[in-house]
């Protein structure tokens, strides 16, 4: 039996991978002109921007569990699937992003890497929700990898071409991509068999926070993390045009 979802927190965790995937985009735009540290510093925010949408994505749609119990989290594995959220991101923009020539060649290598994070932050988020019962199914995961070095590929490819389009082909595949990202925590959720006989057997945890107030405490502050580096990203524009 599937476990259903709160569909306020679904809705909420698909917007979040559409700002976070929005806001690198636009990181990411004019990099071409850009030399040494302050590409470096570019690419990095754009890391920190899309890591962080994936793993709060990610987080939020666990909440949106409806479990007959109140969940625990394993607080390890939690803060191991934000590391990977962030590094494997990061690491996947600086190796396409670093030096305009030869970005096609490494893009494979890039679209790889930044696939299995994407699986590797879901099933590690998964694991510490359900522990070691978590039992998987072969085939959906395989698809689940393949859709995730997909998304992976499109990803990279959005964001390294986007000083080409305009604002209405950035947005469209801003939002295309965000949609496609978010559903990558679902597939991993559907991979995953008898979760629900799994999270009812699990202990009741005892939490004073809510799921609601966790969601939006983890939107809340990627929201301020995009902000910032929109603010430091004007900035860095105004400063090169008056020069």
């Amino acid at each position: 039996m599937a476990i259903p979802h709160e569909t306020e927190l679904v809705i909420l965790s698909v917007a979040i991978s559409l700002i976070g995937v929005l806001t690198a985009a636009i990181l990411m735009s004019n990099l071409d002109r850009l030399r040494g540290g302050e590409r470096r510093v570019r690419l990095l925010m754009a890391g920190l921007v899309l890591g962080g949408a994936i793993w709060t994505t990610h987080f939020v749609g666990l909440l949106a569990l409806e479990s007959p119990v109140n969940l625990g989290h394993n607080a390890e594995l939690l803060a191991l699937s934000a590391l990977v959220a962030f590094t494997g991101t990061s690491a996947a923009l600086l190796l396409v992003g670093i030096r305009p020539d030869g970005a096609a060649t490494r893009l494979p290598l890039a679209a790889t890497l930044l696939g299995f994070t994407l699986v590797l932050t879901n099933y590690s988020g998964l694991a510490a929700v359900a522990g070691r019962e978590l039992r998987l199914s072969w085939f959906l995961t395989v698809i689940g990898v393949a859709i995730s070095i997909q998304a992976a590929i499109v990803a990279l490819w959005l964001l390294l071409r986007i000083r080409l389009r305009g604002i209405v082909l950035t947005s469209a595949g801003a939002v295309a991509l965000g949609i496609v990202l978010s559903s990558t925590h679902y597939m991993a959720v559907a991979s995953t068999m008898r979760l629900d006989e799994t999270l009812a057997a699990l202990p009741r945890a005892v939490e004073q926070t809510g799921d609601q107030s966790l969601a939006w405490t983890a939107t809340i502050a990627l929201y301020v993390v995009c902000s910032v580096c929109l603010c430091v990203f004007v900035l860095s524009q105004f400063r090169s045009e008056q020069k």
